[in-house]
């Protein structure tokens, strides 16, 4: 799945609404802040346009269809979020990494959100974009070769029928998220995961979307 062309112009377009709407008290809940998450790993959600598709057909037994690897299994995000910048219009610079509980794809991500609050505060939205580097396949290998031994086929097909085939170890992350503030402390994040490389390095191209639960809490915040 490529990457969509409008996420940068629209992160832009939000992050310039944010440099201009906030309210003036937004100094109050703009330090850095720390989160765990939890995610669903391949979700098969899209919400900048993509169609979601439930009632695939079936496959013959064997066979799979390419970046449904891993659907299903569950990832922990470790985030920390840096306080606005004064430039770039304001963003917050972000590292994380996601952990995939079940042996699959972990994703490592440095990046940058832009945040817009509303209702005194007490909600926001976030967009971002980061640049990940992954321990899982840029290419899974064949299971189908012909002249594998028997144990060999065996060990890829395991392989082909668990692991994505990435087409690259560098994947592009346009994230948004909606949150809820809890106090200044406190916050609970919906959010929307996605990685892939828009097929710049690679014909193979699958990406993966992962939707999920963040708690972020605020350091330094005054109670």
């Amino acid at each position: 799945m490529l990457v969509r062309k409008g996420v940068l112009g629209a992160a832009m377009a939000f992050a310039c609404s944010t440099a201009t709407a906030q309210s003036p008290d937004v100094g109050a809940v703009a330090g850095p802040e720390i989160a765990i998450g939890v995610f669903e790993h391949g979700a098969n959600f899209h919400p900048l346009g993509g169609e979601l598709i439930f009632d695939l057909p079936e496959l013959p037994d064997g066979e799979i269809y390419e970046g449904s690897e891993e659907d299903g299994t569950v990832d922990i995000q470790l985030l920390y979020r840096s306080r606005p910048l004064r430039f770039a219009l304001r963003p917050r610079l972000v590292a994380k990494a996601q952990i995939n509980t079940a042996g699959r794809t972990s994703f490592a991500t440095v990046g940058a959100e832009w945040r817009q609050h509303v209702l005194r505060e007490r909600i926001y939205g976030q967009i971002g974009i980061g640049l990940t580097i992954h321990d899982g396949y840029r290419f899974t290998p064949n299971p189908f070769e012909p002249g594998l031994a028997t144990g060999e086929a065996r060990r890829r097909f395991a392989i082909y029928q668990r692991r994505t085939s990435f087409g690259s170890q560098l994947l592009f992350n346009p994230n948004a998220s909606i949150g809820v503030r809890l106090n200044r402390r406190w916050a609970v994040e919906a959010t929307w995961e996605h990685y892939s490389h828009g097929a710049l390095f690679s014909k193979q191209n699958p990406g993966i979307d992962n939707v999920g639960l963040r708690l972020v809490h605020m350091l330094g915040a005054r109670r």
